[in-house]
């Protein structure tokens, strides 16, 4: 095993730094400001000043000349790893799951959802990022998602009762609601995903959750201190989360959608994870895999992954259709993504995919929709902390805020420049590249 994996961030403590002299992109949308100051003390932003600051003692000081400096990246909608079963292949899928998480730092994520796993696989990685035992974006997860039975998603069935059973919905509440109490309890899920989807535009329907069973769901959730997202397809699917008041969306409606939904949803604040890259995703590695040979993908993605991408999920999803689908589809999920954000929706930079390189791709795919990218570096920031619940610790540089933070080029330029990567700090701690476990280390 890689020694990096076990390594702190950097170090055992964090440093007083003082970013001067740069163009600060906050995070909230406003216009850059040149020539700025940020004074961070141990992991937190202590000072954000448009004129430079005095040098104090014990702060080392980082010239920003020529640099933008913006809070680290948010992906509101990831899967790290696959489904691991047998002790094997929890172990192998930790290695390719760390391996992943090395992928989004290296790549100026600093923060991400799990939007559904394996519970014992994703909930162990989490605790070694959060105790510091591991190089890895902060990493917030859901664990299992709820369905019904018969219902979509949710990984490989096992024996109900097992550790990482998925929750299958009983008809009785008074059944389920033990089920659920537990897992929120002992789990603590960062945000708890449904899944509401009942098919039957382009594949055969599957059931699904009735308003109550989500509105009970979304209660209880609700008084352990947990928000819900939910997976939903159909604008009739959309319209009933929002009668169970569920907080978010896993999605942006991928289906043609009526004014009047998309006014509703922009009207409530309702933030949307918007995971166009998923359906190019699929519609490329179908049409021609080749894409995964360009250098930042062979650079940032374990190569085994890679090959399996194109041996195995390709045909897979050749074989489901599911190109056929997304190809159907897509037209409408960008028309959507454009109207939400000029009806002043809350739209949220997301995947669905597990590396790094996918999210630049998704902010390209929204930038060519339509959205300005200042706007863009809110919605891939401040507004990925919203859907997280932690916009008071994280999102934008302001004071008192986590200290997670990316210099690089003018990202309100080019949608490239998210890319265009100085340096990144998770919490005032500077990442050191070389100690990732990435393929492009492995050439030196």
């Amino acid at each position: 095993m890689c020694t990096a994996l076990t390594l702190p961030v950097v170090g055992a403590s964090a440093a007083n730094l003082l970013f001067e002299n740069v163009t600060l992109i906050d995070g909230t949308g406003t216009a850059p400001i040149v020539g700025a100051s940020v004074l961070v003390k141990n992991d937190r932003i202590d000072l954000v000043s448009p004129v430079p600051l005095k040098h104090e003692a014990g702060v080392q000081v980082i010239d920003g000349t020529g640099k933008f400096l913006m809070p680290g990246l948010i992906d509101s909608h990831v899967h790290i790893g696959a489904n691991a079963v047998t002790e094997d292949e929890f172990q192998n899928q930790r290695l390719m799951g760390v391996r992943a998480l090395h992928s989004f730092l290296y790549l100026g994520v600093t923060s991400v959802y799990d939007s559904g796993n394996v519970p014992d696989y994703i909930f162990s990685l989490r605790a070694e990022e959060q105790g510091g035992k591991l190089v890895s974006p902060r990493l917030f997860a859901t664990g299992t998602t709820i369905n019904v039975y018969g219902g979509r998603g949710g990984g490989r069935i096992r024996p109900e009762g097992t550790p990482n059973s998925p929750i299958r919905l009983k008809e009785d509440w008074a059944e389920s609601k033990p089920l659920l109490e537990n897992y929120f309890k002992t789990r603590k899920p960062d945000l708890q995903k449904m899944v509401i989807d009942r098919r039957g535009v382009f594949e055969p329907p599957t059931p699904i959750m009735s308003v109550e069973q989500m509105t009970s769901v979304v209660r209880l959730a609700n008084e352990n201190g947990i928000r819900t997202t939910i997976h939903a397809a159909s604008e009739e699917d959309y319209s009933d989360a929002l009668a169970a008041g569920v907080d978010e969306f896993a999605h942006v409606i991928r289906y043609p959608a009526s004014d009047e939904l998309l006014k509703l949803l922009a009207a409530k604040k309702i933030p949307m994870s918007t995971t166009t890259v998923v359906a190019k995703f699929i519609e490329r590695l179908i049409d021609d895999p080749s894409f995964l040979d360009e250098p930042v993908w062979k650079n940032s993605v374990d190569p085994d992954v890679l090959a399996y991408q194109k041996s195995d999920e390709r045909p897979a999803f050749a074989k489901t259709g599911r190109s056929l689908t997304v190809k159907a589809t897509h037209h409408f999920l960008m028309n959507n993504v454009k109207k939400l954000h000029e009806l002043g929706g809350v739209l949220v930079a997301g995947t669905d995919r597990g590396w790094g390189q996918t999210l630049h791709w998704e902010l390209e795919l929204l930038h060519g929709a339509g959205i300005p990218l200042l706007d863009i570096t809110r919605m891939v920031t401040l507004n990925g902390a919203i859907y997280l619940g932690r916009e008071k610790d994280l999102g934008s540089i302001q004071r008192g805020k986590l200290a997670d933070l990316l210099l690089n080029a003018d990202p309100t330029k080019d949608v490239k420049n998210f890319a265009a990567i100085a340096a990144v700090y998770k919490g005032g701690q500077k990442i050191d590249f070389a100690k990732l476990d990435i393929p492009i280390n492995k050439k030196k």
